[in-house]
């Protein structure tokens, strides 16, 4: 038997016994030692000296055993990325099913949040206590999910969330209408590289990765969990935002495989993606609801993992989902771009041809940059020559890494490794009427704004410049034709 994974907003809206179930479980299930083992898989980031983790965590191991380059489990950057996420998140709902302790012993599925939908009211997410009906009562209990603990240093340690749920600024707007056209594009992607990962790789397509990096960013906030991937599963809110990536990549499998008619691999999913392994987790009981026998991440230590192509059969998986509603924005054939390099005067205007075109989409791409140093917002700013950068008006977009305080956590693929990254500035080149005719009459101005470390005792944020996120690689506007 299958079961609906529900939004979180419908499920306490229209299933309020079921919401005071999920509630209750989840309440139990992060009083538990289990909720430190399965969130700390993602970073590597066990409770201290607990007995019952069994997997690997020495992080030369797990550098090994993740095939990623980073000290992690998880993946990032490659094109296992949301393959991997799968059956973490499965062992996270199957854990809410564990420590039920209600009457109702009805499949508890995890729900999904969606911040792209803004007429969604996300406010019980962070309110402290929470109203639920629970055993035929209206009864106020701790939210879990405003928030949980992990531990720093051995520490007991309340987790963060100072980003933001529901927009409230024209900038917040912004942000979260380019993670919905985001979410679009990767829908369209015609294999599972495309769909998942861009893998470090300059491409012109959007892979799902890039709002999944986005949402964890503007969740956490500056020196929020969500914005720091060693720790971001400690949130419960991680949670949810992965289920609803899950979302996105379940609806893409049911369309690529005409309703999983036949397999993603070996037909939409290339041999090297298929043999990538997805440590910790073995490949006894993959898909199977019985928590009481299944085979937990962190406790695997047989040295036997499974691979991207044990876990990809998501109709086997004992949840679905409702169809994406979305608007796509479909890919044109092969066409020109204009490309300029506004760091000259005048600016360098050249044309090349693309690989895929964008709807005359408009971007500022940063390509071959360093991995930065921490989790950043990169801003972009276009003024007109002559005034003032005023940093409300003037804002354009916004792109985010997502990573980790490298200052604090040594990872060697980071001290190598380059990414390639897109400021979506569209909305604003259409609502100020700029277009590649009459850019030389902006100046447009790049910064970083760090999530994850201090510039002093203040507590303010450190600022990147655009030469220092640059460094070797290059930063150019360009304009699809």
């Amino acid at each position: 038997m299958i079961h609906k994974r529900h939004s979180i907003v419908d499920l306490k809206t229209y299933y309020p016994e079921r919401f005071g179930v999920f509630i209750m479980a989840l309440k139990r299930f992060i009083e538990s030692d289990d909720w430190t083992r399965i969130c700390g898989i993602h970073g590597d980031t066990f409770k201290p000296n607990d007995n019952g983790v069994l997997c690997p965590t020495d992080p030369t191991i797990v550098t090994e055993l993740g095939q990623t380059g980073e000290p992690f489990y998880c993946k990032h950057s490659v094109y296992s990325f949301i393959a991997w996420h799968a059956p973490y998140v499965f062992q996270f709902e199957l854990l809410l099913n564990k420590y039920n302790e209600s009457s109702d012993k009805t499949y508890i599925t995890l729900p999904w949040i969606d911040l792209t939908d803004f007429s969604a009211d996300y406010q019980f997410m962070n309110k402290h206590d929470i109203r639920i009906l629970y055993e035929g009562e209206r009864i106020t209990t701790e939210n879990p999910l405003a928030g949980a603990y992990y531990y720093v240093n051995g520490v007991k340690t309340t987790t963060v969330r100072n980003g933001f749920l529901s927009p409230t600024t024209r900038k917040q707007r912004m942000q979260l209408n380019t993670v919905r056209k985001e979410l679009g594009r990767a829908m369209n992607a015609t294999n599972y590289e495309m769909f998942s990962s861009t893998a470090g790789n300059k491409v012109t397509y959007t892979p799902l990765e890039t709002p999944h990096n986005s949402l964890h960013d503007i969740i956490g906030g500056k020196n929020g969990n969500m914005s720091s991937v060693d720790i971001s599963a400690f949130d419960p809110i991680f949670w949810f935002h992965h289920c609803n990536m899950d979302r996105y990549y379940w609806n893409w499998t049911y369309e690529i495989t005409n309703r999983f008619s036949h397999p993603i691999y070996p037909r939409y999913m290339t041999d090297a993606t298929a043999k990538e392994r997805c440590a910790p987790f073995g490949t006894h009981s993959i898909y199977s609801h019985d928590w009481g026998t299944y085979q937990w991440g962190w406790r695997n230590d047989s040295n036997t993992y499974a691979h991207v192509n044990d876990v990809i059969d998501l109709v086997k998986f004992p949840y679905y989902y409702d169809r994406v509603d979305l608007v796509r924005e479909k890919e044109p054939p092969a066409t020109e771009c204009i490309v300029i390099d506004f760091h000259t005067s005048p600016y360098v205007v050249q044309k090349k041809l693309g690989i895929f075109g964008q709807n005359k989409n408009t971007y500022i791409e940063l390509s071959d940059i360093p991995i930065p140093p921490e989790s950043v917002e990169i801003n972009a700013y276009i003024y007109e020559k002559g005034k003032s950068l005023d940093r409300d008006t003037d804002y354009a977009g916004s792109v985010f890494w997502f990573g980790i305080d490298r200052a604090t956590i040594h990872c060697p693929r980071c001290l190598t490794g380059k990414t390639n990254l897109k400021i979506d500035i569209k909305e604003f080149m259409s609502e100020m009427g700029i277009d590649e005719t009459n850019i030389v009459n902006y100046n447009i101005h790049i910064e970083g704004i760090g999530l994850l470390t201090c510039e002093n005792e203040n507590s303010l944020s450190r600022v990147y410049t655009e030469s220092g996120l640059v460094q070797t690689g290059t930063a150019q506007l360009v304009c699809w034709v």
